[in-house]
């Protein structure tokens, strides 16, 4: 299906640019019926039939429970508007099992069959049509969809969580017809009505309890006042982490909960967490009501509830006495004990503390140009707030991440300059964990002083028992000194404390590393498969998969998997491996180089 977009002047009027509809964020839907001149070909008189009584259920049933507005329907497709991604794609899975549940001819050339794309753009409307670059490109993704597939864009992505939203594909980078960059897409499958959403650990279970702070809701609308759920549950999480006596759910994990209903069990089941803790707040000019419960996992009976009264500006002191009420009366409940006091400082107020929050989740999306903006925001709010480490610890985990994905080349002046802000941060916070963890990466990854490494993270540890990130990064360590017992171990631990974070394929990728270190090859071509899923343009993670298949003596499929990886990273060697990779000084070194040359790496 095509979307004409022109000016008819044959009328005389004179079309002025002030005549245009505002262009306003819009999430377009548009599917068509596969092969639909064969389909209406062969029984012309079934097929108008039976499209026109799809079409009616979803104008009439399918497009509203959904909140869309369907913009116009063809022969064979159909465009429809949303005003948010999750709502497009559930549409489109009822659209298709809409679809599905009429094909009961035993004649398969009768069924209706759907592609489906899905992109978010600005786009210009009026009582007939919708306008835009972005609704033609809409069209064109639909082109890549096969018989009841979705395929939605990098921007409609960002907005879905795995699993929860579907079984989510990184399909790479396509070209589309008439449109000259290539584009980042994926193939969303239905997620099912009861999702595994995590493996079985391998493990032992850990004897400490494990909690997950949900981002507290608003009793308001005004979304000046969201932000503050996240500050509440920030500062919840920020006071437990600082105990050894809990297991904390990473904020990026346990945030994507955030307004979905779900169930107690059904988010423990997904976090693997014992305890929740959750509620909402009243925002009255600079006063707040909260109310807080926690609930166990099992029972689903809430443990302890309470209701407590404060400033806002209460949320952003140094020892705040909103989260330190809510954390001691969890701490108390789970552990009889009094909740270890520690100080928190985030920006000290609302409008930075939303910017850091939007810079986070920038940071962590996958597309180069929202990851560049994280950057700028981290160094704006280093400007405003140059007394705060935060933002400084936050910049630096936006290098690590821009030089794992190899959209940076993170050469010894950068790592000076990532250490200096670093140091600077420590100077002014020495208990942010997330600056000594940077820290010990730049010692470890960049300059290779793996001891002056090891002293960073065991630092971090201290502040931070839960810290995800330190403890992946504690297990590439080890798995570069050739510790692969512990390199598993960490690593375990650090997908354990953020199954559901956005960057999990980061998490999933370095793990492999650790499994290679442990010579459990098997495992670190699940990890590496797993993460390629979620992300197939992460060359680390190609170079992992082509060494651990190499290893594991599958030398078929590390020839393939070397292949991927000198298309993502053609200056790639054993050379450089050695070189530059701190896993090249690691005592099985010559094994890994070998390996990488009988795959087929050049030399």
């Amino acid at each position: 299906m095509t979307t004409t977009q022109t000016n008819d002047n044959s009328s005389g009027i004179d079309l002025d640019a002030d005549y245009l509809a505002p262009r306003e964020l819009r999430v377009v839907l548009v599917c068509d019926v596969v092969e639909s001149v064969r389909w209406m070909e062969q029984d012309e008189d079934y097929a108008v039939t039976r499209w026109q009584a799809f079409a009616q259920h979803v104008r009439g049933i399918i497009v509203p429970a959904h909140g869309g507005s369907v913009v116009k329907s063809t022969g064979d497709g159909m465009m429809v508007e949303f005003t948010n991604a999750r709502s497009a794609v559930q549409a489109a899975n009822a659209l298709h099992a809409k679809a599905a549940q009429g094909n009961t001819d035993p004649n398969p050339q009768r069924h209706l069959q759907l592609r489906t794309g899905i992109h978010e753009t600005h786009a210009r409307r009026d009582a007939h049509d919708l306008y835009g670059h972005g609704v033609n490109l809409a069209a064109r993704i639909t082109t890549l969809a096969g018989p009841g597939e979705i395929i939605v864009s990098a921007p409609v992505r960002d907005h879905l969580t795995d699993v929860l939203d579907g079984d989510i594909e990184d399909m790479g980078e396509c070209y589309l017809k008439h449109i000259a960059e290539p584009q980042r897409v994926y193939r969303v499958g239905v997620a099912g009505a009861e999702p595994i959403l995590v493996p079985q650990r391998e493990y032992a279970e850990s004897l400490q309890p494990t909690v997950a702070v949900i981002p507290f809701e608003s009793r308001s609308l005004a979304p000046e006042h969201f932000a503050v759920g996240d500050l509440i549950a920030d500062g919840v999480i920020a006071q437990l982490s600082r105990t050894p006596d809990l297991k904390m759910i990473s904020r990026l994990s346990s945030s994507i909960f955030r307004g979905r209903g779900f169930s107690v069990s059904k988010i423990c089941d997904a976090l693997g967490a014992n305890y929740v803790v959750n509620g909402s707040y009243l925002l009255i000019d600079s006063k707040l009501l909260i109310t807080a419960e926690l609930c166990e996992a099992g029972s689903q009976h809430i443990l302890w509830s309470a209701r407590k009264n404060g400033d806002l500006q209460d949320l952003f002191d140094i020892q705040s006495e909103i989260t330190d009420f809510l954390a001691n009366g969890v701490h108390h409940v789970l552990l009889k004990q009094e909740a270890h006091k520690a100080q928190t400082m985030p920006l000290p107020t609302l409008s930075s503390y939303s910017l850091l929050i939007g810079g986070i989740s920038m940071m962590h999306r996958q597309s180069p140009t929202t990851f560049s903006k994280a950057k700028s925001i981290f160094q704006h709010l280093q400007q405003r707030h140059p007394r705060i480490g935060a933002s400084r610890a936050w910049l630096g985990k936006w290098y690590a991440l821009a030089s794992a994905q190899g959209w940076i080349d993170a050469d010894n002046q950068m790592a000076i300059q990532v250490l200096n802000e670093m140091e600077e941060a420590i100077r002014l916070d020495d208990s942010l964990a997330l600056s000594w963890t940077i820290k010990g990466l730049i010692h470890g990854y960049v300059q290779r002083d793996f001891d002056a490494a090891h002293i960073a993270y065991e630092r971090a540890s201290q502040i931070n028992p839960n810290d995800a990130l330190n403890w992946l990064y504690k297990g590439t360590l080890a798995a570069w000194t050739g510790d692969g017992h512990a390199a598993k171990l960490a690593a375990d631990q650090a997908i354990s404390l953020s199954k559901m974070d956005p960057i999990r394929y980061y998490y999933e990728s370095l793990a492999g590393t650790a499994y290679i270190a442990a010579g459990e090859y098997q495992k670190a071509i699940a990890l590496a498969r797993a993460s390629l899923r979620s992300n197939t343009a992460h060359a680390s993670t190609h170079k992992t998969l082509t060494l651990a298949l190499a290893l594991d003596g599958q030398a078929e499929a590390a020839a393939y998997a070397a292949k991927n990886t000198l298309m993502q990273d053609p200056k790639f060697t054993t050379q450089l491996f050695s070189k530059k990779s701190p896993l090249g000084l690691s005592p099985r070194a010559k094994d890994f180089v070998l390996a990488y040359q009988s795959a087929g790496i050049p030399n």
